[in-house]
């Protein structure tokens, strides 16, 4: 079941409580907002994003495409239990990732 929750505000907007038959039009009361002293009873949201998160993120932009044959092959090979990992490669790779080399 589906629910509308746009019409769940009920004449709520800003903590205020809009009844256009009591305030008149629904111009009127914005422009009563607009006022100097009437400020939105909310702050907007902001976010910065660091220089080494847009580093990332121009480094992940940048990255070649994924393989999908390959990802299915490798799959496929797993799952058969044909997929064979070299260990010695294996752990040469993971000590030169770790020193940095």
């Amino acid at each position: 079941m589906a629910i509308d929750i746009n019409s769940l505000s009920g004449g709520l907007q800003g903590g205020k409580i809009r009844n256009t038959a009591a305030n008149g039009s629904k111009d009127e009361v914005a422009k009563k907002d607009a006022q100097p002293g009437n400020a939105p009873a909310t702050k907007g949201d902001s976010v910065q994003i660091s220089e080494e998160a847009m580093k990332l993120s121009n480094l992940a932009q940048s990255a070649p495409d994924i393989d999908q044959e390959k990802v299915a092959a490798i799959k496929a090979a797993i799952e058969d239990g044909s997929y064979q990992v070299d260990s010695q490669a294996l752990a040469k790779n993971i000590i030169q990732f770790e020193s940095g080399l």
